[in-house]
């Protein structure tokens, strides 16, 4: 992998990582269901995103190999954004339990 490449990857995680965080930081602000059921929405749409390229590349070609290491690909991709997301969702969580232990 030349370096401009890796570079673009390593942009990507950072950018991931940190998006991550600015979602749980929004997440501890949000001051109603409504807030939270929008970045919900917003994660559920970038998920569907991410399945459709990755459907598309599955279906470009005949190629065994490359479905294959597609499919590889997706399942890395899917398990690196649940482990970046996991704390959100423990953020998330949390924010939908607090108004019901007010009540």
């Amino acid at each position: 992998m030349g370096n401009q490449t890796k570079g673009a990857w390593d942009r990507f995680e950072a950018d991931i990582q940190g998006l991550a965080g600015e979602l749980k930081r929004h997440y501890r602000q949000a001051s109603d269901e409504k807030n939270t059921a929008d970045l919900n929405r917003s994660l559920e749409q970038l998920r569907q995103a991410a399945d459709a390229v990755f459907r598309s590349l599955e279906t470009a070609t005949r190629d065994p190999e490359v479905r294959s290491k597609t499919k590889e690909t997706a399942r890395s991709f899917g398990s690196a954004v649940a482990e970046t997301f996991r704390d959100l969702s423990d953020e998330i969580e949390k924010a939908v339990r607090k108004p019901a232990a007010k009540k």
